[in-house]
């Protein structure tokens, strides 16, 4: 359970409807990277995320990086006492790892590392389901295509800061509310979501997230005086390589949010069973 389950509760996405207008998307963009035939779409999109954090941080050394999702399946298969996926999993990450290092020093997307990053998104696929399916380890090459042909489309002006940046944010007390939540990026005041879709448009589900993700931020700052204030937020469309962004001033009536913001901690409390202690 996460975030994401929780928005999509009845009464919470009636909630975010009543409280959020979601603004209007105007672009206009050809997809410049269609999904091959064959190609596990749901999967490419988690895999794609890794790898465009890889590049963030290729291009911004300064950016600061925390454990992989996919790291936390060693604890999972630990907990569970399933040594020979443990072991599988460990194999996984440490090649991974020696991969991205590569990569960190030369840029390049071998076939070396996007296998790696195709089973690190498997594994994440076993926090989200909770087991893991026999062969999971077997590369799909229109998987790897699909990945080649999205990595293909990055521009280093849109990644490219001296600002502070933050890959795989979290905000480790509020996340709790809602058991787990973790973002894409953060540069400076700005939180960017990651989305591998077919087509450019802004669904009500990833608007509500990213609401989601800012009321979270919101509440750390409450617990963490030094926790960044978001001031923008945006959705990086990868099969469009276009960056959509919009002002939380548009979006936000800072008269009504102090009460969403009670309204919200009271639910996600009821929700997950965790107080909120400040």
């Amino acid at each position: 359970m996460s975030l994401s389950d929780f928005i999509e509760l009845p009464d919470v996405k009636a909630r975010f409807k009543a409280e959020f207008p979601k603004p209007k998307l105007d672009l206009k963009q050809e997809i410049l990277a269609a999904a091959p035939n064959g190609s596990n779409v749901q999967l490419v999109g988690t895999v794609f995320d890794y790898l465009l954090r890889f590049y963030i941080k290729y291009q911004n050394p300064h950016a600061e990086e925390s454990e992989w999702i996919a790291e936390y399946a060693l604890r999972h298969f630990n907990r569970r006492g399933q040594n020979d996926l443990f072991n599988q999993a460990k194999n996984v990450i440490d090649q991974a790892r020696n991969n991205y290092q590569e990569f960190l020093t030369n840029g390049q997307f071998t076939n070396e590392l996007l296998q790696s990053a195709l089973l690190l998104g498997r594994l994440d696929a076993v926090l989200r389901a909770g087991y893991i399916h026999d062969g999971w380890e077997t590369i799909n090459e229109q998987d790897i295509q699909d990945l080649r042909n999205l990595v293909s489309l990055l521009k280093p002006e849109l990644f490219k800061c001296s600002e502070k940046t933050i890959l795989n944010p979290t905000w480790p007390n509020a996340a709790r509310l809602v058991r787990a939540a973790d973002g894409d990026l953060i540069v400076h005041d700005l939180l960017v979501d990651f989305k591998t879709l077919k087509e450019l448009k802004l669904g009500l589900r990833d608007f509500h997230q990213l609401m989601g993700y800012y009321t979270l931020s919101v509440i750390q700052r409450t617990l963490q005086k030094d926790a960044i204030e978001l001031k923008r937020l945006a959705i990086y469309y990868s099969r469009f390589a276009v960056l959509y962004e919009f002002n939380v001033r548009d979006v936000v009536n800072f008269e009504t949010f102090p009460s969403f913001l009670d309204w919200f901690i009271a639910r996600a409390q009821q929700y997950s069973g965790y107080t909120l202690i400040n």
